[in-house]
């Protein structure tokens, strides 16, 4: 293994996108992408000397193997339910956050992230861009395009954009959030599939915020908030209102 072949991007980028894959919805590709990246990931893993993620993945494999689309769904709906879950909402606007407009703010900066990068949501996209799965998947997509830009032997600077945009991201969002996520998660998972993919989920992304020296957050508890009823704001007839829910920005607002 060496540093500038890419390699340990490549390895990264593999082990969020499986991640990503093993928590959005249940469906029969996602389970056969799943099961048979199994050796890939293992393999990632072992290019990163993760031993601790290692063993969670070993500990999820006999789950797996014997996992149905079927028994799959029903564990994500025990887990998740069929609307937000109120104990372990997979959505990082919904923890710590009391007010719409600091939701708002959250997902407006996740949103900026993506553009920054070119990325639009998918056209089938059914899950909000503060969704684990879909923060996995950029995730992963910054690893991947790590490992090109090493590959392509590109310069220095973009291979320094690609990495502070990890560690921001990190910083800023999936480390700040995704370890309380996972202990709610593993608390109401019980005997599903749902349990071990929380141990893989913690221990890698422990071992993703030690690499970048972040401190890892626990995120806190879940807050649910109503939306404000907009006939009862003081201000409803001021036009820097509209914007904030309407998604149009108001002409000559600064």
């Amino acid at each position: 293994m060496c540093e500038s072949c890419g390699c340990q991007p490549l390895a990264r980028s593999n082990v969020y996108q499986f991640l990503a894959v093993a928590l959005g919805y249940p469906e029969a590709s996602p389970l056969a992408a799943l099961q048979q990246r199994w050796a890939q990931l293992e393999t990632s893993l072992e290019v990163l000397q993760d031993g601790e993620s290692l063993r969670a993945v070993r500990g999820l494999a006999p789950v797996l193997d014997d996992l149905t689309v079927a028994d799959w769904v029903d564990d994500y709906v025990h887990c998740f339910g069929h609307s937000i879950s109120k104990e372990c909402p997979p959505y990082e606007a919904e923890y710590d956050q009391a007010h719409i407009f600091q939701q708002s703010q959250t997902l407006a900066d996740i949103a900026g992230f993506y553009r920054a990068f070119g990325l639009q949501p998918a056209p089938a996209l059914t899950e909000r861009l503060d969704h684990i799965s879909v923060e996995l998947e950029f995730m992963h997509f910054l690893c991947l395009k790590e490992a090109y830009a090493l590959a392509k032997t590109h310069s220095e600077e973009q291979l320094s954009i690609c990495r502070q945009a990890q560690t921001k991201f990190l910083d800023d969002h999936l480390g700040q959030w995704v370890l309380g996520f996972v202990e709610r998660l593993a608390a109401k998972a019980f005997d599903t599939v749902y349990g071990p993919m929380a141990g893989v989920l913690s221990a890698f992304l422990s071992s993703e915020m030690q690499t970048f020296g972040l401190e890892p957050a626990k995120g806190g508890t879940p807050v649910f908030v109503e939306p404000p009823d907009e006939e009862n704001l003081e201000c409803a007839e001021c036009p820097l209102v509209v914007p904030l829910f309407s998604g149009v920005v108001a002409k000559g607002a600064s």
